[in-house]
Parts: C-alpha cells; sequence; structure tokens
C-alpha cells in the first residue's frame, strides 16, 4: 500500500535541482515532459494572441475595426 505525504516547503532552485537530481531517469523523463508541455500551452496562447492583434491590425488599417476616440478610453479610466 503507497501512502503519501504532501508538504508546502519553498525550495530555492539549487534544492530542487538537486532533489531533481536524485529521481530514476524515467521520472525525470516524464519530469521534462510535463514541463515542455506546460511551455508549449503558454507558446500557444501567445501565439494565438499575437494572431488576434494581427486580424485587429489589419481590420483597422482596412478600416472594418470599430474604434473610439482616445478622450474617451482615458475619461474611462
Amino acid at each position: 500500500m503507497e501512502r503519501t505525504l504532501n508538504f508546502n516547503i519553498p525550495l530555492s532552485f539549487n534544492q530542487l535541482v538537486d532533489l531533481v537530481k536524485q529521481l530514476p531517469e524515467v521520472e525525470k523523463k516524464k519530469l521534462v515532459s510535463v514541463l515542455q508541455n506546460e511551455g508549449m500551452s503558454e507558446a500557444t496562447s501567445k501565439s494565438e494572441i499575437l494572431d488576434h492583434l494581427k486580424d485587429d491590425l489589419i481590420a483597422l488599417k482596412s478600416g472594418k475595426l470599430a474604434t473610439r476616440p482616445l478622450k474617451e478610453v482615458l475619461n474611462e479610466l
């Protein structure tokens, strides 16, 4: 029977590296995979944001994007 304990212990980067080095090779590969997939989802969201900005810029230049005067936007702040 496997039991686990969860602790919330702050670690420095170097301490975390030392712990990861102690993992079996299979576990290290799993960790790398998880971290890479997490990075990919961030990259995807950034690329989506850039795509939307590009589309908005094209619409703005072609006059298809409704805009408001800067004074009106600043008044809302």
